[in-house]
């Protein structure tokens, strides 16, 4: 069991499902094109874990643990040889399908080294000296969240969208020592599956700038935050999901940051009891069709594990450490056209039939016809 931070219950118990089990219920749940667990012996994998201990500093902490896939193409092509043996009709030049290295938010060339967030590294939350970037606890996708975003980041990225259906795949590693599960100690990523294999959206409320308003409909802006958030849109991120989750305030971005992500809402998942969640150390996932987050382990949980262990000093020791993690983001896309069976995306899906736009969200529980492509009204 583990604290799933949904919108209005941030404490929520909720089952996580792990190893063996998890990879049945991403099998049930006709999701196997949206997640995967990466096998820890798989050599892939291995050679992966190899680059990133070896330019984790000379690469990722030089540039402040976050950039343009052209600052790491060892580790990209690395992380894309995993995805193309996981999702292969997606992924595999085999079947059709292209892995193109980065999400593509930020266009223009002058701020790709600066703005891109293609690769990311997150270490504890202490750790400020050495990375900004922390586990973001927000249940989000990654479309919806404010790291800056071109103008026209979304036609650029999913460019001749009657041919190609793209998926937004994160292969995403942990770094931090395992407890007696083969989970992370702290922060595990959550990953929920889809609904009804991905033709149906969870619910979820959109919140918009009136909902940050107080009774007399001020506006209410801490003066601090606003400076941090121009100055740094990246880094000020989860100060803008707090605005949100917390109905606190609400910003002028100006032109730092995606300019219609005040307009379009915030999505906000609503807790269910049908809600499926899966975690491990190592996983590749959807990252624009699939909730995700970080969570935290119930606490006895946690203590009688750490108990289990031959050493429980040492336990004790690495599960206050924190967790660090890597994640490397990619663009798949395939022409369902050319290959009979092969689906098209939910978010394809919705951007193809106008539910997904540069200035709106995924209307909630909306449903979709994945064969044709389309979204249905």
């Amino acid at each position: 069991m583990l604290k799933v931070p949904y919108k209005d219950e941030p404490q929520k118990l909720a089952k996580v499902f792990i190893n063996e089990e998890a990879k049945r219920r991403i099998a049930e749940t006709n999701a196997q094109k949206f997640v995967k667990l990466i096998d820890e012996n798989n050599p892939k994998l291995i050679n992966l874990m190899k680059i990133i201990d070896r330019d984790w500093d000379k690469i990722g902490v030089k540039n402040k643990n976050a950039g343009h896939h052209t600052l790491w193409p060892e580790a990209f092509e690395a992380g894309k040889l995993i995805l193309e043996e996981l999702f292969p009709e997606e992924c595999s030049p085999l079947f059709g399908g292209e892995v193109l290295n980065g999400v593509g938010f930020v266009q223009e060339p002058e701020y790709q080294k600066t703005r891109a967030i293609d690769f990311m590294q997150r270490r504890p939350k202490g750790d400020f000296t050495h990375c900004k970037y922390n586990p973001l606890p927000r249940l989000h996708r990654d479309p919806d969240a404010i790291d800056y975003k071109s103008p026209d980041w979304m036609e650029k990225s999913m460019e001749n969208s009657e041919e190609y259906s793209y998926r937004y795949y994160n292969v995403w590693v942990s770094r931090t020592p395992k407890d007696p599960t083969g989970q992370v100690w702290d922060n595990p990523l959550l990953v929920l599956l889809p609904k009804n294999g991905g033709t149906k959206e969870w619910k979820y409320e959109i919140r918009t700038e009136k909902d940050n308003l107080d009774e007399n409909g001020n506006e209410i802006k801490p003066p601090s935050a606003f400076e941090q958030i121009k100055s740094n849109p990246m880094g000020a991120a989860p100060i803008v999901m707090s605005m949100f989750s917390n109905k606190k305030y609400a910003k002028d971005f100006g032109d730092a940051t995606d300019p219609n992500y005040l307009s379009r809402g915030s999505p906000e998942l609503i807790h269910e009891d049908e809600h499926q969640w899966v975690t491990g150390p190592f996983v590749a996932f959807d990252s624009f069709d699939c909730w995700h987050g970080s969570g935290t382990w119930d606490s006895e949980a946690k203590k009688q594990l750490i108990e289990q262990t031959g050493n429980p000093m040492q336990a004790r020791s690495e599960a206050a450490k924190g967790r660090i993690s890597m994640e490397l983001r990619f663009r798949a896309r395939c022409k369902p056209k050319n290959r009979e069976g092969l689906e098209w995306s939910p978010v394809s899906s919705a951007f193809r039939s106008k539910r997904f736009t540069p200035d709106s969200v995924r209307p909630s529980e909306s449903s979709y016809d994945l064969v044709n492509g389309k979204a249905l009204l």
